[in-house]
């Protein structure tokens, strides 16, 4: 397929896997140790199991939900102390109030600090915590916050987990619901275009124009990849809005449409 334009719209990036599952050093089954990207909930048979997740996202507590309504006994383990907030950044993201200030900073390294300052980490919605905090009630639910895994390992059938306060648990299953990193060097979609067109990459995130434009070609990002330019809700639907916005005149406006000719892209020559 040849086109002179192309709007990419990704979603989240690689899974973010910590440190100690690459040091288990015991076989185990594939089954038993997964990203939430990988997990269905709906394919497993979790009656009576003892699921440890890993977490303090939202999914986090989508997937504690899901499995204890699968008969599971769920302990939910948070790096800090559980957070509630009705969207990922404050509301004040969404408009002039942060993203003026955002805007003005031409220091890139400074605008990625003020992202992850505003993400601040995983949160769960008011929701999610009512209902996490019934099933606590239950019995069904155990939440461990300010505690990290340091050390695992699979034996006679069952996880045997090592805290960094020094506290044990032993598991049937474990899921990850550690998010994702966005990274475009790590992506090979994009790797034909940083070799032919090579811009400013600051922590995994590309530098664009103002229309989201990788520079050189008619190539647009939406998505957690053009969070230098539209901010700490890129990956949302209001970013997503935010980002479109941004696009449509370099689309459909002849005086901001820019041409390239004999631009070469993924190995063909759009013209």
């Amino acid at each position: 397929m040849i086109a002179r334009r192309v709007v990419m719209a990704k979603g989240g990036g690689r899974p973010f896997v910590p440190d100690w599952v690459q040091q288990i050093e015991t076989d185990y089954p594939g089954d038993r140790l997964c990203h939430s990207q990988s997990v269905d909930l709906r394919q497993l048979q979790l009656k009576g199991d003892r699921i440890l997740i890993i977490g303090g996202g939202l999914t986090s507590g989508h997937l504690a939900t899901g499995a204890i309504s699968r008969g599971a006994k769920v302990t939910l383990m948070i790096k800090r102390r559980l957070q509630e907030k009705l969207f990922d950044a404050e509301p004040g993201w969404l408009g002039p109030k942060y993203l003026k200030g955002f805007t003005a900073e031409s220091d890139w390294g400074r605008r990625w600090q003020l992202i992850q300052q505003a993400r601040d980490g995983g949160s769960m919605t008011p929701e999610v915590g009512t209902r996490l905090r019934r099933e606590r009630r239950n019995g069904n639910l155990t939440i461990q916050e300010e505690c990290q895994v340091v050390r695992a390992g699979w034996n006679l059938g069952e996880w045997q987990i090592v805290c960094n306060d020094g506290t044990s648990y032993t598991c049937d299953r474990i899921g990850l619901a550690t998010g994702t990193k966005v990274d475009v060097t790590t992506d090979p979609l994009f790797n034909q275009g940083m070799i032919a067109h090579p811009i400013p990459i600051v922590n995994g995130l590309p530098v664009l124009d103002e229309h989201l434009r990788w520079p050189g070609c008619e190539l647009f990002i939406m998505g957690g990849l053009a969070a230098l330019q539209v901010g700490p809700v890129a990956r949302n639907l209001s970013g997503a809005r935010m980002a479109s916005d941004r696009i449509q005149p370099a689309l459909t406006k002849a005086s901001v449409r820019k041409s390239f000719p004999g631009l070469r892209y993924a190995g063909r020559c759009l013209t």
